[in-house]
């Protein structure tokens, strides 16, 4: 079998894709009026429709290994009320089949407050530490507590 390399743009994409599409798996596996956002320069990943009919905005942020998640390329970190971070993490093993990654669903505003951000020389890029995630939001991990609760009350 041939082996295919793949340049860091492309490999990038692809776990972004394969992000976006497992949390939208989860979204309509639990029964959610979600809507993936298609195409390369989109603003939304993913909107689902709350209980009374208000727009939850879910940005969708994955990768393979432990590297810190790229927030946003605009200097900022962007937070709203109706806006919840999906963060993926395949560890290393994202061509590995019978692995299920890890994911949080955290309000953007809870990260805004309680998170490392780190912005890069450029003063664009911005990050947020997978280690401090890992090690702080365990009450997120792997649980869609937090999206139900904001989906419930809007």
């Amino acid at each position: 079998m041939m082996e295919i390399k793949t340049s860091t743009g492309e490999t990038n994409y692809n776990t972004n894709l394969a992000s976006e599409y497992f949390i939208m798996s989860i979204l309509c596996r639990t029964a959610k009026d979600a809507y993936l956002s298609l195409g390369n320069k989109k603003g939304v990943d993913i909107i689902v429709k709350t209980k009374l009919g208000a727009m939850c905005i879910v940005e969708v942020k994955g990768v393979n290994k432990r590297n810190d998640w790229l927030i946003s390329n605009s200097g900022k970190f962007e937070t709203a009320p109706n806006l919840i971070y999906a963060l993926v993490c395949y560890h290393g093993k994202i061509d590995d089949l019978n692995t299920v990654p890890d994911f949080w669903f955290v309000p953007s505003l809870k990260l805004s407050g309680n998170t490392e951000h780190k912005i890069s020389k450029n003063g664009k890029t911005v990050y947020i530490s997978n280690k401090f995630i890992r090690e702080n939001y365990d009450e997120y991990k792997n649980s869609t507590k937090y999206l139900e609760e904001y989906l419930n009350a809007f």
